[in-house]
């Protein structure tokens, strides 16, 4: 259950300042400015769904807060008095626009609560699994259905680390807005975010973000301070923009992201078993990776999105929402023996000297349709082409040397999206339909009201991309699968005494024709189906000073021979606020996770995919954080011990096959908006 009273939506406060074309000019040649120091400041020397839309639950608690202590303070402009703080520096999302609540407006976060959660694993309260350190190869704790139709490329290990869609946040400001945010942890971990928003006039506004992030080797290196060390490098950038017509019959949101995400590949550590201690596992951080030094995933990515809307007479509206992808994944080995030898990869089927690949993936996916309200009800309903292609390459007998092979496909798919609220906005129904024509469907339906949540999804899906075809030195696969399907219920009991609030969950999967990485690390088609049942509970409670939130899930498969899930998760923290010589608000607290002993999936760093073994348990584990964050006016700071138990009985952890957890840290952050 989110407890954010920052999300809450403020109604009626779209008021602008009004702005002199010199100062727009000046502030033009701000953005500017600032945005090419941050660039070459940061050039390296050497070469969860909004309000109003659907998803299945996950229980993961978001960031933010709010309360009278975070309100924005008074700033002094040239000529009158104006309140410049999170009240006028508002944001909204295209869901919001989509779903017919263009008025719905946001404040900027400024609490305390989950900044202390920095890291991408820590933010999803460990919903995701990685492979030890900041920046590397992710996938779910949990199994999750397809959410569209349509097939998919299929890399998704990088996935958090690119801006997604639904997290485009779109701004509506009286001032100037600058975010910036710096984050320094233990092994190399650097985070640096600096954005910039401004409503160049009061219905037309811009902004940008850049995010730069690196972190360094846990092992396999000799040097802590070299270009040896570096195991990540991310770049990430967003610009936004959003305009409104003067008789607002007129919406366009359009936006720009963009991911280089590079990764030294490591392949896990060489030696975990200790022979002599009949399989007595091994956490030695400065021992040798199964990787040579030479070998380097890279993912690039291109985004552009424009959403625009017209309104008719009584609400009707015309609507398209679209994207142009291109993708390139590319990976490299110029030691592959090495991997050979060591059990990375299988032998080398073309050139024993030289591993080169690289995917490259374009998509247009476009939905043009009419939406509106008709008697209660919210609707929509589109046509949706897609376009899509996808091109491998990959070496033959020497590394110049390549062959190709593509696939191309257009979609024709159609759509239609229903909401109706029962007596007031906390209590309404939702359904949902897509249906790519003659092969995949998707239908999806959930009730809220105060006493219950309930829904119901039934899906197939065509299997990945890269499931389908892939060819490279080492695997080869050429697959003709049937739709995957997945039929899910899922439903939850609120209960709420004063300041506890207790809700208890459940969520059923029955999973047909499931395509998994067999434990060669190649593509499987399971004939037949299997279950997953979820017993679950989020639990939150405020008092006077002290706070708890956590979550507990008990998972029962009947088939973990292709699908392996920790039967225990939970994931909590506990809080203690205080203010200090009335201007300093602090937040104490403690954070933990655990997971019981399973058979985890390793990573096969060619496909950048998770594949099954059967010869390393990932043991059972608690991880414990402790941290203490900072208000001073708007400017937040942080500081944290990650790993606090480390040494504690077991001397260590492995959070995938062959890859160490991180051991104990201290981290710093800063969080630092400008309203002017």
């Amino acid at each position: 259950m989110n407890d954010n009273t920052f999300l809450r939506p403020i109604i009626d406060t779209r008021i602008h300042g009004l702005k002199t074309k010199s100062s727009v000019r000046r502030s033009c040649w701000l953005l500017m400015t600032l945005l090419g120091m941050l660039l070459l400041a940061f050039t390296p020397a050497g070469a969860q769904i909004r309000p109003g839309g659907i998803t299945l639950p996950q229980g993961i608690p978001t960031q933010g807060g709010g309360g009278a202590a975070q309100q924005g303070g008074a700033v002094l402009d040239d000529s009158t008095q104006n309140l410049y703080g999170p009240n006028t520096a508002l944001h909204f999302f295209e869901e919001d626009v989509l779903n017919n609540r263009d008025s719905a407006r946001y404040r900027l976060d400024t609490t305390l609560t989950g900044i202390h959660r920095w890291s991408y694993v820590s933010r999803s309260w460990n919903h995701l699994v990685d492979l030890g350190n900041l920046g590397t190869a992710t996938r779910p704790t949990f199994y999750q259905p397809h959410q569209q139709v349509g097939a998919q490329l299929g890399f998704r290990a990088f996935d958090p680390y690119a801006i997604q869609e639904n997290e485009v946040k779109y701004y509506d400001t009286r001032s100037p807005l600058t975010e910036m945010t710096f984050i320094s942890g233990g092994q190399g971990q650097n985070i640096l975010r600096f954005g910039f928003n401004q409503n160049i006039t009061p219905r037309l506004n811009l902004g940008f973000r850049v995010q730069r992030f690196t972190s360094n080797k846990l092992y396999g290196t000799f040097s802590t301070l070299k270009k040896e060390a570096n195991l990540v490098q991310n770049w990430n950038f967003l610009f936004q923009g959003s305009y409104t017509s003067k008789n607002k019959k007129y919406t366009a949101l359009a936006h720009y992201r963009h991911l280089n995400h590079s990764v030294k590949e490591q392949g896990g550590l060489l030696n975990v078993l200790d022979t002599a201690d009949v399989g007595g596992k091994l956490y030695v951080y400065d021992g040798v990776a199964r990787l040579s030094d030479k070998t380097r995933s890279w993912e690039r990515r291109h985004v552009y999105h424009l959403y625009q809307q017209y309104r008719l007479a009584n609400g009707f509206q015309l609507f398209q929402q679209g994207d142009m992808s291109f993708v390139k994944d590319r990976y490299e080995d110029a030691d592959p023996q090495v991997g050979v030898d060591n059990g990375v990869y299988p032998p080398t089927r073309l050139d024993t000297s030289f591993t080169r690949q690289a995917i490259f993936y374009r998509l247009f996916d476009t939905k043009l349709g009419i939406k509106g309200t008709f008697s209660g009800f919210n609707y929509r309903a589109y046509y949706r082409p897609r376009i899509y292609s996808v091109r491998g390459e990959y070496n033959l007998t020497d590394s110049t040397t390549t062959n190709r092979y593509k696939n191309a496909r257009f979609d024709n798919i159609v759509g239609v999206w229903l909401s109706y609220y029962l007596k007031d906005s906390s209590q309404h129904l939702i359904a949902e339909g897509e249906h790519l024509l003659g092969k995949d469907f998707l239908l999806r339906g959930e009730l809220s009201t105060r006493w219950f949540k309930a829904g119901y999804q039934t899906s197939f899906w065509t299997p990945d991309l890269l499931m389908q075809r892939y060819i490279s030195n080492h695997l080869v696969w050429d697959n003709n699968f049937k739709l995957t399907g997945a039929n899910t219920i899922f439903g939850s009991i609120p209960v709420k005494v004063k300041g506890l609030e207790v809700i208890p969950e459940v969520q059923y999967h029955l999973v047909s024709n499931y395509v998994y990485y067999d434990t060669a690390a190649v593509a499987r088609q399971l004939s037949g189906s299997f279950s997953l049942l979820r017993l679950g509970t989020t639990l939150n409670w405020q008092g006077e000073k002290f706070a708890f939130r956590g979550q507990g899930y008990y998972t029962i498969n009947s088939n973990s021979r292709v699908l392996r899930i920790p039967s225990l998760f939970v994931s909590a923290e506990v809080t203690y606020d205080f203010v200090y010589a009335k201007a300093l608000y602090v937040q104490l607290g403690l954070a933990a996770h655990y997971r019981s002993s399973y058979l985890a999936d390793a990573y096969m760093p060619l496909t950048q995919q998770f594949y099954l073994q059967n010869d390393f348990l990932v043991d059972r584990y608690l991880v414990a954080d402790a941290f203490a964050s900072l208000r001073v006016k708007r400017v937040r700071l942080l500081l944290k011990m990650s790993h606090i138990n480390e040494g504690l009985g077991v001397p260590g952890y492995y959070v995938t096959p062959r890859y160490l957890g991180m051991q104990r840290t201290f981290s710093f952050g800063v969080y630092w908006p400008l309203f002017d």
